[in-house]
């Protein structure tokens, strides 16, 4: 599902964006092993604690990463019956039923339910749906 030629191509790219010369440098600022990226196969991988750190140095997300969004800062959407189709860091593109408006409420929720963790997103997707089926 995931290529580990990706994450190199999109790790290496991002240092190039942010200036930085030496991954293994980089990998050493993180406490992380130096050959960590030049090491890693598709069977093998890469440490989830590991790409959220280098995502994290690199200002960018894991979903970009990984190779499920196009946009650095991009975050993963999950289509369904909201028909949320795209969310990208900058907030300039959010598609959600076909209106590609977006208000500032929309945006401040946004920005607050991605800076929550991802039991803590569960959460509030469970509770928002308990709120819309409240009438």
């Amino acid at each position: 599902m995931y290529s580990a030629q990706i994450i190199k191509e999109r790790v290496k790219e991002q240092q190039e964006i942010k200036g930085i010369k030496n991954a293994d440098d980089m990998m050493k600022e993180l406490g992380l092993g130096v050959n960590i990226i030049r090491q890693m196969s598709d069977k093998k991988g890469v440490g989830c604690f590991a790409l959220a750190q280098i995502a994290d140095y690199l200002n960018c997300s894991v979903d970009y990463l990984l190779g499920r969004t196009s946009a650095p800062n991009g975050t993963y959407s999950i289509s369904g019956n909201n028909n949320v189709q795209a969310i990208n860091g900058n907030n300039s593109y959010l598609n959600v039923n076909g209106n590609a408006k977006t208000d500032e409420d929309t945006i401040e929720l946004i920005n607050l339910v991605q800076s929550l963790s991802l039991v803590k997103r569960a959460e509030a997707v469970l509770y928002l749906n308990e709120l819309k089926n409240k009438k």
